[in-house]
């Protein structure tokens, strides 16, 4: 594809993993993180129970054990556990603990989400809502938010409990039922309504493009105007959303006449974008041996850094390095400076700024958004 992407996104059957009481194989997880991190990427993992059209994924242990089901039509049909089981919650209480335990804060994990409650993770049974209490919503966001300090999480809608967790959203219908002015049900209204739409600045946006839509969403005649087809840039720009997933663009792919060129602008606008506005070296009175460096990073883009990054520069063979930089929101402009850099012409005339983050892997570090590269070239005169 030519769509540049540095996730992976995975299902994950809960009965692949948990199969017993307090007994876990996460072998394949291991595997789908390695593999991942073999391409230089990142994973975002959901746990399922219940994906319509597909067999259970309760593990076997709480069927022998018991456990009932509802069998539904809708969305092609399937079987919903018995989410009131006292059993089932139990199991999911010792599944998101040893998860959190194992994974927390893993290079090769992006970001959680909560997933494994309703139809595909998702959080709801509708038009069955009374299949899924609001208790054990709450119970998923205590065990989630108890077992993870540092990956960040993730669920599907605005929910109470969650939002009070500050846990960042996903909207799996992108583009689709996102943005309404007279849709009370639709993703942003929701978060709307909740009071939430300051997320983003330190909780992550993602979500899926809705299925229907991702074979033409960036062709030429796209939108038509309904309240189902949603101009791809105006959600990003509405939720500041980081990720959106897209099987189409990986599996077909986009043409020039299928939208390429739009495809690619549009990915591109996702997340962050920093870039480097301004930059000077700043003379240190009573002493002509050293200079300050202040530089100035613009945040262009509609999302922050969701881990830390910091601004680094090497000259000489030395280098400087000040943190922070995850913290410059989207229009915002923030000065950075460096103490004590030698004042020789050496130095000043090749310096080497680039951004650094420990969650990062050296072969895709965070980029500029001016250029290409993973470093800009600055050069500087003596300062008076």
């Amino acid at each position: 594809t030519d769509i540049a992407t540095s996730l992976d996104f995975y299902y994950i059957g809960l009965n692949t993993v948990m199969t017993g009481w307090n007994y876990f194989d996460w072998s394949s997880i291991d595997g789908y993180l390695s593999q991942s991190a073999s391409q230089n990427r990142h994973a975002i993992l959901r746990f399922m129970l219940d994906y319509p059209r597909k067999e259970t994924y309760v593990p076997q242990f709480l069927i022998d054990g018991g456990l009932q089901f509802n069998n539904y039509t809708e969305h092609g049909g399937g079987e919903s556990p018995d989410y009131y089981d006292a059993n089932l919650q139990l199991a999911l209480q010792q599944f998101i603990t040893a998860f959190g335990n194992r994974y927390d804060g893993d290079p090769r994990l992006g970001f959680v989400q909560t997933g494994l409650l309703g139809f595909w993770g998702e959080w709801h049974t509708y038009p069955h809502n009374e299949w899924l209490p609001n208790s054990l919503k709450d119970s998923v966001v205590q065990w989630f938010d108890a077992a993870f300090d540092m990956t960040p999480l993730q669920t599907r809608y605005s929910y109470p409990a969650a939002n009070a967790a500050g846990f960042g959203l996903h909207d799996d219908s992108y583009a689709y039922s996102t943005l309404s002015d007279t849709i009370n049900w639709y993703f942003w209204p929701k978060v709307q309504a909740a009071g939430y739409t300051e997320f983003w600045k330190t909780a992550v946006m993602g979500g899926e493009l809705r299925p229907e839509l991702q074979g033409f969403c960036f062709s030429p005649n796209y939108p038509d105007g309904s309240d189902t087809q949603q101009d791809f840039d105006e959600c990003t720009d509405t939720t500041h959303a980081t990720y959106m997933l897209n099987h189409y663009a990986f599996a077909t792919g986009y043409t020039e006449e299928t939208g390429l060129a739009r495809a690619i602008a549009s990915n591109h606008r996702l997340g962050y974008q920093y870039a480097i506005s301004s930059a000077s070296a700043i003379a240190i009175a009573g002493d002509g041996s050293v200079v300050d460096l202040e530089i100035s990073i613009e945040q262009q883009g509609v999302a922050p850094f969701y881990y830390p990054l910091a601004l680094r520069v090497v000259c000489d063979g030395q280098a400087w390095q000040v943190s922070g930089v995850e913290s410059v929101l989207p229009g915002i402009t923030q000065v950075f400076t460096f103490s004590s850099l030698p004042s020789t012409s050496q130095c000043l005339s090749s310096v080497e700024v680039s951004l650094a983050s420990p969650h990062t892997y050296s072969a895709n570090p965070v980029k500029f958004a001016q250029g290409a590269g993973t470093t800009v070239s600055l050069s500087f005169g003596q300062p008076p």
